[in-house]
C-alpha cells in the first residue's frame, strides 16, 4: 500500500466512522479522496518547481493543458500514482524551462506550433486512448468517444493559440499537448510492466 492509499484509507474511516457505508462506498471514496488528494499535490509540486526553475506560468499552462488531454487520451503510467505524480511535476516543470528558451531564442513562430499540434493530432487519431493494466477500457463505443474527445480538443487547442497573441500560452500549450501525446507511444506503454510519464 502506497503513502496516498494508505493517507486516503485512514481518512475515510474517519469520515465514513459513525455512517453505516457498504464496503463498496468506503472504497468510492478513498478513491475519491485519494485522486483528490494526488491531484493537490500534484498542482503545488508543479507551482513550486515551475517557480524555483522560474518558469511557473509556463509550467502551469503546460500542465493544464497536457492533464486536461490525459483526461481523455490516457497514457503512460509508473506503478504508483505517487512516482506517476513526482515524474509528470518534474516533466512539467522542465518543460516550462523549456518554453522559456524556446521563445528567448524566438524558436516559436507560428507553422512549426501548427507542425507540433499536427504531429500530436496524429499521435491521438492512431493511439488514443491508452488505456493500462489496472484501469483496462473494455467498451469499444467508449474508446471510441475517447479518441473523438481527444482530437477534438486537439483542434480546440489549435483554435485557442490562433486566437491568443500571446507567445507563452501558445509554446506552453503546445508543449504540454506534445509531451502528453508522446506518453500514447508503444514504447512507454508495453504490457507487463508500467513505466508512466
Amino acid at each position: 500500500m502506497n503513502l496516498s492509499e494508505n493517507i486516503s484509507n485512514k481518512l475515510t474511516g474517519v469520515i465514513t466512522n459513525e455512517l453505516n457505508y457498504s464496503q463498496d462506498k468506503k472504497e468510492i471514496i478513498a478513491y475519491a479522496i485519494e485522486t483528490a488528494l494526488l491531484f493537490v499535490l500534484g498542482s503545488l509540486l508543479i507551482m513550486l518547481l515551475g517557480y524555483a526553475l522560474n518558469a511557473f506560468m509556463s509550467a502551469v499552462i503546460a500542465a493544464i493543458f497536457g492533464s486536461l488531454l490525459r483526461r481523455v487520451s490516457g497514457g503512460a503510467h509508473f506503478n504508483t500514482p505517487l512516482k506517476c505524480m513526482f515524474f509528470g511535476s518534474i516533466a512539467y516543470g522542465l518543460i516550462g524551462v523549456l518554453v522559456k528558451k524556446v521563445i528567448a531564442y524566438d524558436l516559436n513562430n507560428q507553422p512549426i506550433l501548427i507542425i507540433i499540434l499536427l504531429v500530436s493530432f496524429l499521435l491521438v487519431a492512431f493511439l488514443a486512448p491508452v488505456d493500462s493494466e489496472s484501469k483496462p477500457i473494455h467498451s469499444s463505443s467508449l474508446k471510441v468517444k475517447l479518441k473523438i474527445s481527444s482530437m477534438v480538443f486537439i483542434i480546440v487547442s489549435f483554435l485557442i493559440i490562433s486566437i491568443i497573441d500571446n507567445k507563452l500560452v501558445s509554446v506552453s500549450a503546445v508543449l504540454g499537448v506534445f509531451y502528453q501525446t508522446i506518453t500514447l507511444l508503444p514504447i512507454f506503454n508495453r504490457k507487463g510492466g508500467e513505466y508512466g510519464l
